[in-house]
């Protein structure tokens, strides 16, 4: 799996299938120090390899985006190599980045980091 390239909230919402994303908030708030794994622990087992190409993508491009950047920029949705995207509410998103960037960093930081 792979993210193929980044395209508008809009075109992904009318021209694709969803694959991953929903509803969140609940990364960090407790404040124990959760990394990438506990994210991984959260998810069903078919939403790994996507979370996983996101992750890499996410590294790779130095991707520190709110959730409100994912839904209003222009290029800001991941289109995955089997045509299907990522559709995030403002707090999954910042679930998603506040995992990533916890682990990257080895900082603790919550969804509310990177909800807007």
């Amino acid at each position: 799996m792979k993210v193929k390239r980044w395209i508008s909230y809009d075109e992904a919402d009318k021209k694709y299938e969803v694959s991953i994303g929903g509803l969140g908030g609940w990364f960090g708030r407790d404040k124990s120090g959760q990394r990438w794994k506990d994210f991984l622990m959260s998810l069903d087992k078919d939403e790994i390899p996507y979370y996983e190409a996101l992750r890499e993508e996410i590294v790779k491009k130095k991707i520190k985006m709110s959730g409100s950047d994912h839904q209003w920029a222009d290029d800001s949705v991941p289109l995955f190599d089997d045509n299907t995207v990522g559709l995030f509410s403002f707090r999954s998103w910042g679930d998603l980045m506040a995992a990533v960037w916890s682990e990257e960093e080895d900082r603790d930081y919550s969804y509310i980091d990177f909800y807007m």
